[in-house]
């Protein structure tokens, strides 16, 4: 199973991504990116000063690599 989003929900999403649109896309709290910023286990951050961006292809990375299979009880 992937976890692929539809095309046309990556197409309305700019490639590039502030930190509350990367939680809306991922699902997840802003806070919670802001901690995984702070302790280095998130996604891929680039900042430009004080600007912080995700880009859309390492929040899809980041999420694949961290998916884990589900075994069928």
């Amino acid at each position: 199973m992937s976890n692929a989003r539809p095309e046309a929900e990556q197409e309305a999403r700019p490639a590039y991504m502030t930190r509350g649109e990367a939680a809306a896309y991922l699902r997840v709290h802003k806070t919670f990116l802001e901690r995984l910023d702070r302790e280095a286990r998130g996604p891929r951050v680039m900042r430009l000063g004080r600007v912080v961006r995700y880009a859309r292809a390492d929040l899809d990375a980041w999420m694949d690599a961290h998916a884990k299979r589900g075994d069928a009880a």
